[in-house]
Parts: C-alpha cells; structure tokens; sequence
C-alpha cells in the first residue's frame, strides 16, 4: 500500500536502488567524514595541549579557512551542475576531491618539531585552507549525486539512511583517533599521528574511489537538459528564494550547533572536571561516548527510515529532535567527577537526532529540487547541495571559534589544567547542557515551518507536463520573482 499523499504511478512511484549502489554512493559519506574530522578530533589535542598553541589561535586556524566556501561552495555547485562529460556532471569532481584530501590529511602531521607556536598556528591553518578547498571539492558534487540519484520519493529517504550508517560508521572510528593515535606514539601524540595519518589518507582515496567506479549518474530528465543554462548568481537567487529550503538549512545548522557548539567544552569537562585531568582515560572515555553516540545513530537509521514513511519525514525530523533535548538535560546530570559510564548515556539520547539530520534534510531537499524542476525546467541538485554543504560548514565553523571563545571567556586557562576555578567549571556546564537545549529546540522550530509534501510535488509535476521553459529563460514567467 503506498504511503498517504504518495502517488502510486509517475515520476514518485517507488524505484529501489540496488544495496551495491547505496553503499558504494555511502562510501565517500565515510571518507569525507574521516577527512575532515581526522583533523577536527586531533587539533586542540595536539596544537593546543602538546605544542602550546594558544587556544583562540586554534579556533582561528580551524574556522576562518571555512570563509574560502562562501565562494568556492556556491560555485562548485554551479560548475558540477553545468558540466557536461563523459564521465558525467559530479564523479570527476568526487575522484579529485577524495584524492586531495587524502593528500592533505596525511601530510598536516609531518610539521617539523622544535618550532615556535606561531609557525605551528601557520601550518595548521595552511593545512586547514587546503582542506577546506579540497573539502568541497568533494562534498558539493557527491552530495548533488545523492540528491539526483533516486527519482522516488521514499527511496531516496533509504538511501541516505545507507549513506548515514557508513557516515556513523567513520564516526566511530573518529571518536578513536585520539586514544589510537596517542598509543601508537607511546603517549607521544605527534609520533602517533605521523604513524597514523599515512592509513586514515589511504583510506579517504581508497573509499573515494569507490564511489566513482560503482555509481552510474542518472541521465538528465530531457526537459531539464533542455533548459537554458543561468548563471551563478541566478541560481543562487532562485534556491535561496524557497521559504521551505531556507528553513531546511536553518534546522541543520542549530542541529549541527547543537552538537558541535558544545563539543570542545565536552572533551575539556571530560578530561579536567569529570577524570581530574587524567588524559588517558578521559581519551578513553572519549571513545566509548563517542562510539555509542555514533552506534545509537546508526541503529536508529532504518527506525527513521520506517517512520518517515508512516508519519511523514518532517514528523520524524521533529520527533529525532526531541531526543537531543533529552540529550542535552541528561548531561547536566552525567557530567559531574568520577560520573565513569554515565558519560556514554547523554551521547547515547543525542545520536538519533544528529541522523535525523543527515537521512531527512537532503532526502526533503531532494524533494525541492523535484518541485524547483518542475516549475522552473532545470536541475540544480548542485547549487541546493552547494547551499546546504556551505551552511553545514558555516555551523562547523562558528562552532569551533565559538566554543573556544566560550572557553576564553569563561576563564579557561590552559596551564591550570583540572585546577581551574569552581566557577569556571559551573559555566561550562551550563553552556554544555543549556546551550544544547535551546538550540535544538530552535532547529524544532524550523523544521516545523516547512511544508513540502508529495502530494505538491506530484501536482507540480503534473503541470510541467503542459508547460515548458520560454527559449532564453531559466525558470518560467510565473515563478521569476
């Protein structure tokens, strides 16, 4: 029985990918996770705490080179959605992007030693630039391969439930790298990365590829690949200027806040207040909360999945956005000295709600460009995926220059270690718990204003059939402004 409001003919009728396409297309969910994140997981760790590089110095180094993607992004977009090639419109860019930053994750971690902390912000943040270039070099293509690759409404809902399981899946091994990378060195965490980042590079390339080989693009529907070509900045308008998208990457970007606001205050709180400065076990720790938070999203993927069907994605979207709220009370009670295993339950609450975020928002945004297609006559999978990656990107990047403001500004002073004042400590607790509260809740707005629906998609659709796009226009007379 088809879903309610879902057609049971035409262009929403459901067409299953095959398991071999879904998880070759989630392979690079895996590798651009370890890319970006193999640097995010280790950088105050080893910059800050080993090499004393001050720790604002390290927020800067971190976000600023995100800046680049307000341009690059956007335009990356464009580019993949104009190219036309044998080997198709985003797989090209998918194989140089994987291999560049495979190239740049290795080679951050061989900096030489006995340097000031000013050379070591300098080569973090250099490093950091071109990770961020090679970065969305991969992501807007493949993202914009997601969004096209299923015409079915609901399947599409699958596939990025695949997709976010090997997503989750590089997570966990994220959540491990420092405690890996610190015993491969004996303690020595910058001899541990220089063993490690050689295998976290080849793996990025390796998973890349895979990609690439396995997935076949879909052909342009022929109304679209007949459509005039508009430029950048049109586009850019045309996609900015639908209500429910822009209340789409509002919802992931306090989502992602959400989390990641937060996060460098949870790794100190873990190792000073909560394990008294122990860095063993508070690396550790991290691994375990940071693997049942990944483990908890991915066993709540085909739960989503199977809910979105029956109550409709924005429904489950609302619901996985409570259990970051409950996440965000929970760690108010957890994180307290000697609180051991307590830890991983806040991780374990939250962790359906960040996969709500990566299956729903480009399975809803899949469904915009749909109606975008069908009233404008062209296919922009690459500029709404260039906006949703950008806006991503922008949550990642005032989180870390904002949690470690936070930090500076609460008191935080790194020489003290676990000897900082009680105040210091209460303040980042109320940051840690509140400000994960109130965020989601604010994404929970967002999301509850958006109002795309099958029953939409399939009545636009229906009239493209009647009308077609004037010769030299872009988009049709009704829907220019």
């Amino acid at each position: 029985m088809n879903p309610p409001g879902a057609p049971a003919t035409g262009p929403l009728a459901p067409a299953e990918l095959p398991l071999r396409t879904r998880v070759a297309y989630g392979s690079s969910a895996f590798a651009e996770n370890l890319a970006i994140n193999s640097i995010n997981q280790l950088a105050n760790a080893v910059f800050n705490i080993t090499l004393g590089v001050p720790l604002l110095l390290v927020g800067l180094a971190l976000s600023l080179p995100r800046l680049i993607d307000v341009f690059l992004d956007p335009w990356i977009g464009n580019w993949s959605d104009r190219l036309r090639s044998r080997w198709g419109r985003r797989r090209p860019f998918i194989l140089v992007g994987a291999l560049l930053c495979a190239t740049v994750a290795t080679g951050l971690w061989y900096f030489p030693e006995g340097r000031s902390t000013n050379f070591y912000f300098w080569w973090l943040l250099g490093g950091c630039v071109l990770m961020s270039v090679a970065y969305s070099i991969l992501i807007v293509p493949y993202g914009a391969l997601g969004l096209e690759l299923s015409a079915s409404y609901h399947e599409r809902t699958t596939l990025m439930g695949t997709k976010s399981i090997l997503h989750k899946a590089s997570g966990v091994v994220n959540q491990w790298l420092l405690k890996w990378v610190r015993d491969a060195g004996g303690g020595n965490l910058v001899a541990g990365g220089r063993l490690c980042a050689p295998l976290v590079g080849a793996a990025i390339a390796l998973l890349g590829c895979i990609t690439v080989a396995w997935v076949k693009e879909r052909p342009i529907p022929s109304l679209a690949a007949r459509a005039p070509r508009v430029s950048l900045w049109q586009s850019w308008k045309i996609t900015m200027g639908r209500a429910d998208f822009r209340h789409l990457v509002f919802a992931q970007v306090f989502i992602y806040m959400s989390f990641l606001v937060i996060d460098t205050t949870g790794f100190y709180l873990n190792v000073f207040y909560v394990n008294a400065g122990d860095m063993g076990v508070g690396a550790s720790m991290k691994g375990w909360y940071g693997m049942a938070f990944q483990l908890c999203g991915m066993a709540a993927v085909p739960v989503i999945v199977r809910v979105s069907r029956r109550i409709g994605k924005k429904n489950a979207f609302l619901l996985c956005t409570l259990t970051i709220v409950l996440g965000g009370v929970a760690k108010w009670f957890c994180y307290v000295p000697g609180a051991g295993w307590w830890l991983v339950l806040p991780s374990a609450l939250m962790g359906p709600g960040l996969v709500a975020v990566m299956v729903l928002t480009p399975s809803m945004t899949a469904d915009i460009c749909d109606l975008d297609a069908a009233e404008c006559g062209a296919r922009r999978e690459g500029m709404y995926n260039a906006v949703l990656s950008w806006s991503l990107k922008f949550a990642l990047t005032g989180s870390i220059l904002l949690a470690n403001v936070v930090l500076h500004l609460v008191g935080w002073r790194t020489d003290l270690k676990a000897a900082q004042d009680p105040e210091t400590f209460f303040a980042m607790r109320v940051g840690f718990s509140g400000g994960t509260v109130l965020l989601a809740l604010t994404a929970a707005w967002f999301v509850w204003r958006y109002s795309v629906t099958p029953g939409l998609i399939a009545a636009a659709q229906a009239r493209s059939v009647e009308l077609t796009p004037r010769r030299g226009e872009g988009i049709l007379p009704d829907r220019a402004s």
